[in-house]
């Protein structure tokens, strides 16, 4: 990665904005930032880190702290920063979490972070480019990937901040796994690794897959041969321990279900044929039963039969009386008939005779016909008259809309006129009322920022007033802490006192005959003091010390407490205006309900400008709507008048045609029921004179009939006379008994019944019916264990090939697998992998190898031969092997852990490991570019030659087409760099760059 161009505003000491062009102070490959303890140098290294992560390069601060606190608080603290990688030249620019002050009102506001990230074709377009993302999450995701690097990796490779210098050097074997992975583009070799493992758990499954089939199989196996568990525990360990052995026990199992079978089918044959024996027995006797019952049935039959035989004789010959009767019947129904209708149409020329006039009643059909037709002459000249009066009810109809339609334009006009007449004042009103919410709506801003004003001042006096009754306590707790403190040491004092008033007595205990003695020196001790009962020891001391500097610390943290307690109180006093809570309350309403009214009138504003023009726009509308109603009203008088003259004089026609008739169509009706009438009695005088003709004519046919079948008169033939239906069912009554009495005859001496003796004695069929029905249930259950254990043995053979077949499949399947299995074991870092290495890790340890190689050349040199790394696998407990480091130390020639070195020696260990990180990645193909490096502090540990064995090394850099910015304030680095950014302490404590190239 190779940055071009830095630009911070506001940030750290930096209270303007401040410019870096690498592209110019990188030119000659290594420059110097230097600067004074805290002036800002770390924070440009701060800068780069946050642009590229939204994090500073030290883990352990705070991002909120790159804010500078110099800057007006209304600047926005920005970064600009433009950096190339292999995929492409960047710009982006972003922006802290910070408070700044309200736009309106008091107090501060939190402004959220912000990202852009643009791509850009020059590293001199600071302005332009294709804007990618704003969103923080993808850009973040975008910016990992260009770099190839995540933040901690950055840190560790790329920029080396104050205290994180050694963190690669002493991170674990995993953490420098993960860094070196991404480093040197090696994520392939953990995809193939990923992908050949995955391929020996695939063919692990296999196998258990195989194993889990010969298991299921033994076990389906074992339920089809209804083996006991432990006989089928013992076929499941042969499957896995003796294979070979396990098809010799499958066919012991087969050869017993195969005899249990044959034994089931001989006991099976022997039942069916003892139930076909029995079923036999019963079969015969039933038959024997019931041929003796038959016998009974047909002699009771015999004999009712018997007694019917006369009754059925005497039906035979009414049955033939009948049949003689019936060629008789239709003359006596034909003259029936005729008389019947002369008598109907007698009947009907009465009635016809009273429905016409009396002066028509006598005359003949002639004269009858004539006077129906003069009538219908008269029908024919009313059908115009009938027409019109048709019509009129449809034109009164017409005219009486007309009439309505005239009272609803009336009716329409006066109100047009009438709403047209008060528009002009309702629009004035409306025109008021809108300027009056304009008016009030535009206060709507500065009444919402009143409001929260008012909110805030309510918030803070409720906060105070709470504060406010929390002092007394505070201040009781803090005046109880002191007074504590006061006893305390008053105690101490008295025990420190009688603790030297009784020091006399330890030392007089102390003292042997001719010892000096250590206050005055004399040998000679005539009268040493002893200690009292109540002396006060060093412990009792020593423990009231303890307790004072408790009571001290209490005492302190309460009066911190106060102090915060009170400085809060004068803050929310000061943030509520000096306002209690019930005149708070009292604005923040006024001003809500002051809001409230803005709010609604910016409402009303658009719903009355709306309803102007509504008002405007119906004044046209009625315009238009009076001219047309004017018109319309004019037509449809004219139209009333015409049409009332047309009514009277249709009228007076139609008068004239009634002749005294409620209608003209009832005149026409009239005349037209008076014609039917005599055409009735035309009617009625010939159907009587047919009549009569026919019932002389069938009265003489009845006569002849009667004398030809040999009946004397028409009672004798009526007594005989049956219908159809009758001689019908009679006679299959007959011949019914007829063919009853044939079948008993023929039944009574059939060769079925000739040997049937009815005295002879049977068999017990109850019983037989029992033996049979216990010789089935035998049958069946013999059957059905026959049928279960031929099934057992089919399905058993089944499982045997089953598992034969399984066990096949699992030796072919260990084959297969043998190869993926062992290769994923070795990958993995597993099986026969003594090192417990796998191969991702196998790759890093080579790449990391080859670091420690090009990083001892430089060591050599830093260290005058003394130091060298040295790369050990050695596992710590259950690990498995990895990239731990160690130093071997030349002159005791021993191998020491990197911990052990001091910080100057920790600083070129480190130095010359990551530069060789650098040279190595730099000769691969596919990992991360690391164009720049930063150097934090850590020269002023060097002494003067390993310091100038440093520089050379960093010098030599350049030649590759790296940059190396190097931080420090040590001052023999200002002679030997030219290039230089120089940070510059104003007198108001804020920073500005002076940059020397």
């Amino acid at each position: 990665m190779q940055m071009h161009h830095l630009s911070m505003t506001a940030i750290g000491p930096y209270a303007g904005t401040e410019v870096i062009d690498f592209t110019t102070v990188g030119r000659a490959g290594l420059f110097l930032l230097e600067g004074p303890t805290g002036s800002g140098k770390s924070t440009i290294i701060d800068a780069i880190t946050f642009a590229l992560y939204g994090k500073v390069a030290q883990a352990s601060a705070d991002v909120e702290r790159i804010h500078s606190h110099h800057a007006d608080p209304r600047t926005v603290p920005v970064v600009v920063l433009v950096f190339e990688t292999q995929s492409g030249l960047y710009r982006v620019q972003r922006t802290p979490r910070f408070e700044r002050p309200k736009s309106r009102g008091e107090g501060t506001t939190v402004q959220q972070p912000t990202i852009k990230l643009w791509r850009l074709q020059t590293p001199d377009d600071l302005e332009g480019g294709d804007l990618l993302s704003t969103n923080i999450g993808d850009c973040d995701d975008e910016i990992t990937r260009a770099v190839g690097l995540t933040r901690d990796q950055f840190v560790q490779t790329v920029i080396l901040p104050q205290g994180e210098f050694a963190t690669f050097l002493r991170a674990r074997s995993e953490d420098k796994g993960k860094l070196l992975e991404k480093v040197f583009g090696t994520a392939f070799f953990r995809r193939v690794q990923d992908e050949i493992v995955e391929a020996g758990r695939v063919a692990q499954a296999r196998r258990q897959s195989a194993v889990d089939e010969i298991r299921l199989a033994v076990h389906a196996l074992a339920v089809s041969a209804g083996l006991e568990t432990q006989r089928r525990d013992v076929l499941e360990a042969l499957s896995r321990t003796a294979p070979e052995s396990l098809d010799a026990e499958l066919a012991q199992v087969v050869d017993e279900l195969t005899t249990r079978e044959r034994h089931a089918g001989k006991a099976s044959r022997e039942a069916i044929e003892t139930h076909k024996q029995m079923a036999d027995m019963v079969s015969d006797a039933r038959l024997r039963m019931q041929r003796r019952e038959r016998l009974l049935q047909l002699q009771q039959q015999e004999h009712d039969l018997g007694k019917q035989a006369v009754a059925f004789q005497q039906l035979g010959e009414e049955v033939a009386r009948a049949r003689q009767a019936r060629p008789v019947a239709g003359a006596v129904r034909t003259l029936a008939q005729s008389e019947a209708a002369l008598k109907r149409s007698e009947a009907a020329l009465t009635q016809a005779r009273a429905h016409v006039d009396a002066a028509l009643r006598d005359h003949g059909p002639a004269a009858l016909r004539e006077a129906a037709a003069q009538a219908r002459e008269v029908v024919g000249s009313l059908t115009g008259a009938i027409t019109l009066e048709d019509a009129l009810p449809g034109r009164l109809a017409q005219l009486r809309q007309l009439r309505e339609r005239l009272d609803g334009l009336h009716r329409s006009v006066t109100a047009v006129t009438t709403e047209l007449e008060a528009l002009p004042l309702t629009i004035a009103t409306h025109e008021e009322a809108l300027t009056e919410g304009r008016r009030v709506a535009a206060l709507l801003d500065g009444r919402a920022h009143e409001g929260e004003r008012a909110k805030e001042r309510l918030e803070a006096a409720v906060a105070h007033e709470a504060a406010l009754a929390r002092v007394p306590r505070a201040e009781a707790v803090a005046t109880e802490a002191l007074s504590a403190v006061a006893t305390a040491e008053t105690a101490l004092a008295g025990l420190r006192r009688a603790r030297i008033d009784g020091i006399a007595g330890e030392l007089g205990l102390s003292l042997v005959a001719g010892d000096p003695c250590p206050v005055c020196g004399s040998p000679e001790h005539p009268s040493p003091a002893h200690p009292t009962l109540d002396a006060v020891t060093p412990e009792q001391i020593e423990s009231e010390e303890g307790r004072v500097v408790r009571l001290r610390e209490q005492a302190a943290l309460a009066a911190e407490a106060l102090g915060n307690l009170r400085s809060e109180v004068r803050e929310l006093a000061a943030r509520c205006d000096g306002l209690d809570v019930a005149s708070a309350r009292s604005r923040a309403e006024a001003a809500a309900r002051d809001l409230a009214e803005s709010v609604r009138a910016r409402a009303d504003v658009e719903a009355g400008a709306a309803r102007l023009t509504e008002l405007r726009d119906r004044v046209d509308t009625l315009s238009a709507q009076a001219g047309r109603l004017g018109a319309d009203l004019a037509r449809t008088e004219q139209s009333a008048t015409d049409l009332e003259a047309r009514i009277a004089e249709e009228t007076s026609v139609v008068e004239v045609a009634r002749d005294g008739h409620p209608s003209v169509t009832a005149r026409r009706d009239d005349l037209v029921a008076r014609a039917a009438r005599i055409d009735a009695l035309v009617d009625a005088l010939g159907q009587r004179d047919v009549a009569a003709a026919s019932v002389a004519e069938d009265t003489a046919a009845r006569d002849a009939d009667l004398a030809q079948f040999g009946f004397a008169d028409v009672a004798e033939w009526m007594a005989a006379d049956r219908g159809a239906e009758w001689i019908n069912a009679k006679t299959r009554e007959i011949a019914e008994f007829e063919r009853d009495c044939t079948q008993v005859r023929a039944g009574l001496t059939g060769p079925e019944l000739a040997d049937v003796q009815l005295d002879a004695l049977f068999d017990d069929i109850e019983q037989l019916e029992a033996l049979a029905a216990a010789a089935k249930k035998e049958m069946e259950a013999a059957t059905n264990e026959h049928g279960s254990l031929r099934d057992q043995v089919t399905r058993t053979k089944r499982r045997v090939t089953d598992v034969r077949e399984a066990m096949a499949r699992n030796a072919a399947v260990i084959a297969e697998t043998a190869d993926a299995v062992r290769v994923g074991q070795l990958v993995a870092g597993n099986g026969d992998n003594q090192l417990n290495l796998d191969l991702a890790k196998y790759v890093l340890i080579r790449r990391f190898t080859e670091v420690l190689s090009a990083a001892n050349t430089e060591l050599g040199r830093f260290s005058g031969g003394r130091y060298t790394l040295e790369h050990t696998d050695a596992k710590k407990g259950n690990a498995k092997s990895g990239l731990g480091v160690r130093v071997h130390d030349m002159h005791t020639n021993q191998v020491r852990e990197v911990g052990t070195l001091s910080g100057g020696e920790t600083f070129y260990v480190s130095l010359s490991l990551a530069l060789a990180l650098a040279e190595v990645v730099r000769a691969e193909s596919g990992g991360v570019d690391l164009g720049t490096l930063f150097v934090d502090e850590g020269f002023g540990t060097l002494d003067p030659d390993v310091l100038d064995d440093v520089m050379h090394t960093l010098e030599g850099l350049r030649e590759g087409g790296r940059t190396v910015g190097i931080v420090s304030h040590v001052t023999e680095l200002k002679s030997r760099v030219a290039d230089r950014i120089e940070v510059l302490v104003k007198p108001d404590r804020t920073s500005t760059l002076r940059i020397t190239a």
